[in-house]
């Protein structure tokens, strides 16, 4: 029993380390994240001190969706492609909230756009006096046929 309990404050302590670092400078080197310049936020249009980072930057994010972004059937078919836009959040987390759609060009482009974003790696959050905050951005996913 005592051996079990241990085991699992070891395990919490671990676990509460790796956390402690997944933002670390050394982090951030290792897995080449880099600044994304986003949208001012709409609310008090002011720009963070240091915008949110993805691993390769903008080029990571361009990669992500050329590997990853499929033009379903239905839009096949039917012969639809153009621009959809989403506007995103990266949190103070690093995770993506608030897709939204701001230019459409038919639900199942609209669908295939934020399956990709969803596919996204965590961040490194945004940055105003020290503290994390959540930055907006805008993407466009292009599909033509």
């Amino acid at each position: 029993m005592k051996n079990k309990l241990l085991n699992t404050l070891f395990l919490i302590i671990s676990l509460s380390c790796f956390a402690q670092q997944w933002d670390s400078d050394e982090f951030i080197r290792a897995n080449n994240y880099q600044e994304v310049i986003g949208d001012i936020n709409e609310d008090d249009k002011r720009k963070p001190d240091v915008y949110a980072m993805y691993p390769d930057g903008k080029k990571g994010i361009y990669t992500l969706i050329a590997n990853e972004t499929l033009i379903p059937r239905k839009a096949i078919k039917e012969n639809i492609s153009g621009t959809v836009i989403l506007k995103y959040v990266v949190g103070k987390d690093g995770y993506i909230t608030d897709i939204e759609v701001v230019q459409s060009v038919s639900k199942h482009l609209d669908k295939a756009s934020i399956k990709v974003l969803k596919l996204m790696e965590r961040w490194i959050p945004g940055k105003e006096n020290g503290k994390n905050v959540r930055v907006e951005y805008r993407q466009p996913f292009r599909f033509n046929l």
